[in-house]
């Protein structure tokens, strides 16, 4: 995905931004709504008016819900966004950029590790799947 702000693209380059996050697009979808989806996907703030209080969290979480900066860090081999599902919903996380997300995408990639062993002495360790900061709560 190029650099391009996402406001600012062509529709083709939006079907094809969308298409590469795996949001469906069709033929009667509004270009806002596009744009609209695909900064939910990346985890970024819309540019849109601020939500209402039916609308301000997602199904399944609290209504006043905790929400925080964080800020995945880059891979050398994983360049891939962060994909992270929490009660049926999907949140991508664009890697070393910060993204607001509620408490409990924290809370899941806290708890995502990788069992690693020592090649000589065969022990396990057990490291983050996809080490994160807190920047500030939002």
């Amino acid at each position: 995905m190029s650099e391009q702000n996402i406001d600012t693209m062509s529709r083709e380059e939006l079907e094809a931004t969308a298409s590469d996050l795996g949001i469906k697009v069709t033929a009667t979808m509004k270009d806002e709504t596009l744009v609209a989806k695909i900064h939910e996907a990346l985890g970024d703030a819309p540019l849109a008016p601020a939500p209402t209080a039916t609308e301000a969290h997602a199904p399944g979480e609290e209504p006043k819900a905790k929400r925080f900066k964080i800020i995945v860090a880059t891979h050398d081999q994983d360049k891939q966004p962060v994909q992270v599902g929490v009660n049926g919903r999907t949140y991508v996380i664009e890697r070393g950029k910060e993204v607001t997300v509620p408490e409990s995408v924290v809370e899941v990639l806290r708890n995502a590790v990788q069992h690693v062993h020592d090649p000589k002495t065969m022990e396990e360790n057990k490291v983050m799947a996809y080490p994160f900061q807190i920047m500030s709560e939002a």
